[in-house]
């Protein structure tokens, strides 16, 4: 539902989100205001009624709010993990090709490195973008042509071809678990719910008397505020390899730089 602030700049999508709920909240208030004493009688108790509603609601709401926010960025953490855990296998597999004789060392030490910058060139700015990246799956099926077509000669060689094919498997189990946390994301029907929260919570405060307008707007606008920031962390962190708050590369160029010596 909010994937398109992805596609905007970290403060103006968290301009737009805090600013809409506090112009709404104001908003409301400015015209209940007039109908609350109507509506709920006069003072004592007036707010009485509106109070039980927004504790029992509020704190429904909050609970719901906080669980999905933790798990929102436990899955961003988990999908920084991921890209960790790859750039690890990759730099092991690429120590383990080393001891190749040639010219298959030349060939898949190749294969490891066209992988990472393919990885850094195209697949991290393209998810970035929300466009599904292309080429790393051919690469990696070249790889492993090329690593099940050697055929040791000798009892050391066998066992760096086995421990290779093994270090493979692992990279490539890292590299489909990663692939799997981009299309991550909260179902609608969440958001829907989260949102209808808010406008519930928002238009209970708007019922709320307080004895100054200028009050009332101030601690209603405060309210939303804090409110739209919930909401645009969740939003930001959902899709974990997109917009500028994605997670970083910096794993995958270090072993890049370091392993590879690129």
């Amino acid at each position: 539902m909010f994937a398109w602030l992805n596609d905007l700049p970290v403060w103006l999508g968290f301009l737009i989100v805090t600013g809409t709920l506090v112009v709404v909240t104001c908003a409301g208030i400015a015209l209940l205001r007039p109908f609350v004493l109507k509506v709920f009688g006069p003072e004592p108790g007036r707010n009485e009624q509106v109070t039980m509603v927004l504790t029992v609601g509020g704190v429904f709401y909050g609970l719901l709010l906080g669980l999905v926010a933790a798990a929102t960025y436990q899955a961003y953490d988990s999908a920084q993990d991921l890209v960790s855990s790859e750039a690890a296998a990759v730099g092991t597999l690429y120590r383990e090709v080393s001891a190749y004789p040639e010219p298959e060392r030349v060939v898949l030490q190749q294969d490891l490195v066209d992988y990472t910058n393919n990885l850094l060139t195209v697949a991290f700015p393209d998810l970035r973008a929300g466009q599904d990246p292309p080429g790393g799956t051919a690469i990696v099926g070249r790889f492993q042509q090329h690593l099940l077509a050697f055929e040791p000669r000798t009892r050391t060689q066998e066992i760096v071809h086995t421990a290779a094919i093994e270090q493979f498997a692992k990279f490539d189990d890292q590299r489909r678990e990663r692939i799997n946390a981009t299309a991550g994301g909260l179902p609608d029907v969440l958001w829907g719910v989260i949102v209808l929260g808010a406008l519930v919570n928002l238009a209970m405060l708007c019922l709320f008397s307080l004895s100054t307008r200028g009050a009332h707007l101030l601690l209603g606008g405060l309210f939303a505020f804090f409110l739209g920031t919930m909401i645009f962390l969740i939003a930001a962190l959902d899709y974990p390899f997109r917009g500028d708050l994605s997670v970083s590369p910096d794993p995958v160029e270090s072993m890049y730089h370091n392993v590879m010596n690129r």
